[in-house]
């Protein structure tokens, strides 16, 4: 399991393929496949997801490195095509958390 866990699943590629509203997430799938096979594995457990997106996008345990722009930028284009909303991502000068 720890081997696939570094690979993109075919299920989650045909997903995000197929989400209407969504450019392909290319830089999350490339760099953490992974991250993008949880995301998929919530889409019909709106809470859990929600609770997901909120944990990627904000260091509650400190001293985490962040992401690169375009992986932080796909996956709040995920969240607002999965969720409907935005709620609780803010892009500024105080609260963006990449590297």
């Amino acid at each position: 399991m720890a081997e696939n866990a570094l690979l993109l699943e075919a299920a989650t590629d045909a997903y995000l393929r197929s989400l209407s509203g969504l450019k392909y997430p290319q830089a999350l799938v490339e760099k953490f496949p992974r991250i993008a096979n949880a995301i998929v594995a919530l889409k019909n457990d709106k809470r859990r997801l929600r609770e997901y997106f909120e944990s990627l996008t904000n260091d509650t345990r400190g001293g985490r490195q962040g992401f690169p722009f375009n992986v932080l930028m796909d996956i709040h284009n995920m969240r607002e095509a999965m969720l409907g909303d935005n709620t609780g991502f803010v892009l500024d000068d105080n609260t963006k958390w990449v590297s």
